[in-house]
């Protein structure tokens, strides 16, 4: 039986490439908004690579797909790639990231009207959020959530205030920076995570330390910042001096702000 399913392994995988091929261009052609043929999500072939046994070979094929599809820049055919790939192995958190990116990033960018440019980015938002409670323990599917909301969202005021009204992206109408910060803290409470996951917290916090009025609010940030920089130099070695440099910088603005100087 096993002699039969190795035998069996280059068909299988041949078959799954060859539909995905031909279901993500229908998808790109509806997302494009043409109309020769209708959109069928790939998700509804991903059985016949699970059925075969072959899954991880499959996912480690098109994603060398998907890596050459992003050179070309062909960021519609990209689009259906992850989401097969996330259909194929939902804990491949790189598939959720970089699909997140596609959509935010290089889909919303080729539009020509703010309601196309939401439409994609609020997809990439909601896409991202469910990568996120399918991978409760990543770091990076939270640390991508908060960089849409950090630097492409108020790239556009209009996205803003969408953001604001939005139930199910906002159940709780919070700004814009207060969902970053959320996200951002959510990425850097998985131990170990990515240093960028550091420097987009310690970013947000001292922005709110600058915007804060009282003197006991920008301590509280400047303390937070510390542990962060803390942290980076305890455990990542290649930042320590870096780490070093913040934090005797930091250590001194607490000192001016306890002298009242």
């Amino acid at each position: 039986m096993s002699q039969r399913r190795n035998k069996l392994a280059p068909a299988l995988l041949l078959l799954a490439l060859l539909v995905f091929s031909a279901v993500s261009g229908s998808a790109a052609r509806s997302a494009r908004g043409d109309s020769q043929a209708p959109a069928v999500s790939p998700t509804d072939f991903a059985g016949l690579v699970l059925m075969s046994g072959f899954r991880p070979i499959a996912v480690d094929i098109l994603w060398i797909r998907a890596e050459d599809l992003y050179k070309q820049r062909r960021y519609y055919e990209l689009l259906s790639l992850y989401r097969f790939i996330s259909s194929l192995d939902p804990h491949f958190e790189s598939a959720w990231v970089y699909n997140t990116l596609n959509l935010a990033f290089d889909l919303s960018m080729l539009e020509d009207t703010p309601e196309k440019r939401w439409s994609w980015v609020r997809e990439a938002l909601l896409y991202a959020k469910n990568g996120a409670g399918k991978n409760p323990g990543s770091d990076e599917i939270p640390f991508v959530i908060a960089w849409v909301y950090r630097y492409r969202i108020p790239r556009e005021e209009h996205m803003i205030r969408r953001v604001l009204l939005d139930r199910e992206l906002n159940p709780e109408g919070k700004p814009v920076i207060e969902l970053a910060r959320g996200w951002a803290e959510r990425a850097f409470r998985m131990k170990p995570h990515v240093i960028y996951i550091d420097w987009l917290l310690e970013s947000l916090y001292r922005e709110y330390g600058d915007h804060a009025v009282k003197a006991s609010v920008k301590l509280d940030y400047l303390q937070k910042r510390l542990e962060i920089w803390r942290y980076v130099k305890a455990n990542k070695p290649l930042a320590a001096k870096k780490a070093e440099e913040k934090i005797r910088l930091i250590e001194s603005e607490i000192d001016k702000i306890k002298s009242g100087s």
